[in-house]
């Protein structure tokens, strides 16, 4: 699961018009002090000369200028700070610009990517022209409770399909208020057509508008991709396919239909690592399952039914089918 080459085009430019965009502030910025404060000009033109003339003693032989150059720059690069406090600006006032002062705007830092990169990824992947087209018409602007009945009644429970679901996305929005404060998990089950991935949608679409990184797969999708980064030994770059690192540290990784997939011993250990690893780390994942939690148990180690039980909030999404209703109204 990579980008796309148009996806990778528009990130690389964007780094390129941040680079350039600050580029063009800071030389403004230098030419309105040099008009206001002309004494900086005169020590920037000072500098120049003694590097000029350091590099030309050197040449010749003789690096007794090369090696009190820095000593030299410093003094004026103080005198320099001193002229814009006096003047009412920030002593840092003319130092580069970036956006992101960790990579100093190019995405990457000593050759691995950098969490703004990683962001500008994630939002890419998940906000493809199909899926920004889902989170359009799935978010809680258009969250209907209509679909679920107050006469439908959990046998287990005894709670109606209606005020489970109040309940449920009740939660779902204290969990999006507090998501920086909280390393919270979720597992969503129950059979299919309740409104699990729609649910899910609502919650990626909240957070991504916060500017968290939300990675979203189909299970079938994440053991893919975690199978391609085992036996390959992927170690692609940034802008190719998604990374150990991006899975394990985005902020929120979404795993929909847990259970849909070809399971076997590498899908048991590959989850469970994943998993740990994340509640290890304390970021927060979010698993949706047509299994029952009985299901869950038979199908998958008990280290990952003990990790999932003692580690997530659980909850049980149950009612018509609302695929079924959606076609019987219209």
């Amino acid at each position: 699961m990579g980008l796309t080459r148009e996806q990778y085009d528009i990130i690389y430019n964007k780094y390129n018009d941040k680079r350039l965009n600050n580029s063009m502030k800071q030389n403004q910025r230098l030419q309105d002090i040099y008009n206001k404060i002309p004494e900086i000009k005169k020590c920037d033109l000072e500098i120049s000369s003694l590097a000029i003339n350091a590099t030309r003693t050197a040449l010749g032989g003789d690096i007794s200028l090369k090696e009190k150059l820095k000593d030299d720059i410093s003094i004026i690069s103080e005198r320099k700070k001193a002229l814009l406090l006096s003047n009412g600006y920030s002593s840092d006032y003319l130092d580069p610009i970036y956006d992101c002062a960790f990579c100093q705007d190019t995405g990457f830092i000593n050759g691995k990517p950098c969490e703004c990169l990683q962001k500008e990824i994630s939002d890419s992947l998940y906000t493809s022209p199909e899926l920004a087209d889902i989170l359009k018409t799935e978010n809680f602007d258009t969250f209907n409770f209509d679909y679920y009945s107050d006469n439908f009644i959990d046998e287990v429970s005894g709670v109606s399909a209606l005020d489970n679901i109040e309940t449920v996305v009740d939660y779902c929005q204290y969990y999006i208020k507090h998501f920086d404060k909280t390393s919270d998990n979720l597992l969503f089950y129950g059979g299919a057509g309740r409104g699990k991935t729609f649910l899910i949608n609502c919650i990626a679409k909240e957070l991504l508008e916060q500017s968290y990184t939300v990675l979203y797969l189909s299970a079938v999708a994440f053991f893919d991709l975690l199978s391609n980064i085992t036996f390959n030994k992927s170690t692609s770059s940034a802008f190719g396919q998604i990374t150990m690192h991006e899975l394990l540290q985005c902020d929120l990784l979404i795993i929909d239909d847990l259970g849909s997939e070809m399971a076997n011993s590498f899908t048991d250990s590959t989850l469970f690592d994943c998993l740990n690893d994340r509640l290890i780390h304390q970021k927060s994942t979010i698993i949706s399952t047509n299994l029952t939690l009985a299901d869950l148990n038979r199908n998958y180690s008990d280290r990952i039914y003990s990790r999932v039980l003692g580690g997530y909030t659980v909850f049980k999404i149950f009612g018509d089918d609302i695929r079924i209703k959606k076609q019987i109204t219209n």
